[in-house]
C-alpha cells in the first residue's frame, strides 16, 4: 500500500478523511450482514447529525465576525436541527435524501457567508471533496434502503 499520499495530508485533511469512515463502512458493513440493518441506519443517522452539527458549530467564529452575526448564527443552527427533525420524524429514505441535502445546503451556506475567504485555499477544497462524499453516501443508502 502506498502510503504517501497519507503521509502528504496535514492534521486536518487526515482527521477529515478519517470522518469519512463511518459514512463509508456502515452501508457496506450492513449490507454484508456484519452489522444488522436497522442498529447501522441509527449509527449512521447519529453520526450523521453529529458531523453536521459539529460543521455548523465550527463555523461560529466566523460567523461572528460578519456583518450579521445572529442572522448567519441562526442560520448555522437551522442545519442540525432540521436534521433531528428529519431524522424523528421522515422515513430514512426521506431523512438520508434530507441530510444529503443539508450537508450540501450548508456547504453552499458557508460559500456564500464566504466563509471560504477566512481559510487557507486547500480548506474549501477539502470541504467540498468531503461534502461530496457524504452527500453522496446519504443518496446512495436512501436508494438501498
Amino acid at each position: 500500500m502506498n502510503l504517501s499520499f497519507i503521509k502528504r495530508l496535514n492534521a486536518i485533511q487526515r482527521l477529515g478523511y478519517l470522518g469519512l469512515l463511518p459514512f463509508v463502512l456502515l452501508p457496506p458493513l450492513s449490507a454484508l450482514g456484519l452489522i444488522e440493518t436497522g442498529q447501522a441506519l441509527r449509527l449512521f443517522q447519529l453520526y450523521s447529525a453529529l458531523i453536521l452539527g459539529f460543521m455548523a458549530g465550527v463555523l461560529w467564529p466566523v460567523l461572528y465576525q460578519s456583518a450579521h452575526p445572529t442572522r448567519r448564527a441562526l442560520v448555522a443552527v437551522a442545519f442540525p436541527v432540521a436534521s433531528i427533525v428529519g431524522f424523528a420524524f421522515l422515513r430514512p429514505p426521506e431523512a438520508l435524501v434530507l441530510q444529503a441535502a443539508l450537508f450540501l445546503g450548508l456547504r453552499l451556506f458557508e460559500y456564500l457567508a464566504g466563509v471560504d475567504r477566512q481559510y487557507p485555499a486547500r480548506y474549501p477544497q477539502l470541504r467540498w471533496q468531503l461534502t461530496a462524499v457524504v452527500v453522496f453516501m446519504h443518496l446512495l443508502y436512501a436508494l438501498v434502503w
